[in-house]
């Protein structure tokens, strides 16, 4: 039998993961954000650029996974590359001296 597509230590679906989870979480923060604020008339975040970095902590979850439970290390660098490589284009965008 052949193991389901999230199984397998390939950089692809590493990469796949990394971009995806973030994506989902950073709807789910944002819709969740205007309803607030539209009720209340509050924000989550001071700026709207900070649901950017919190959703990168999506990826936090399913790196220990690939690395500690299952050791495919090539999708754990996956989602780890997209991670890092998110984290540095947002402080370069938003933090340029």
């Amino acid at each position: 039998m052949k193991p389901g597509i999230l199984k397998r230590d390939v950089w692809a679906i590493g990469i796949m993961i990394g971009i995806t989870l973030p994506f989902l979480l950073f709807m789910l923060l944002y819709a969740v954000d205007t309803t607030i604020h539209n009720l209340l008339k509050i924000n989550l975040t001071e700026h709207f650029h900070y649901l950017f970095l919190l959703s990168l902590t999506a990826n936090l979850f399913p790196i220990r996974h690939y690395f500690v439970k299952l050791r495919y290390e090539k999708t754990g660098m996956g989602i780890l590359l997209i991670t890092i490589l998110a984290i540095l284009t947002y402080f370069f965008i938003y933090y340029e001296s």
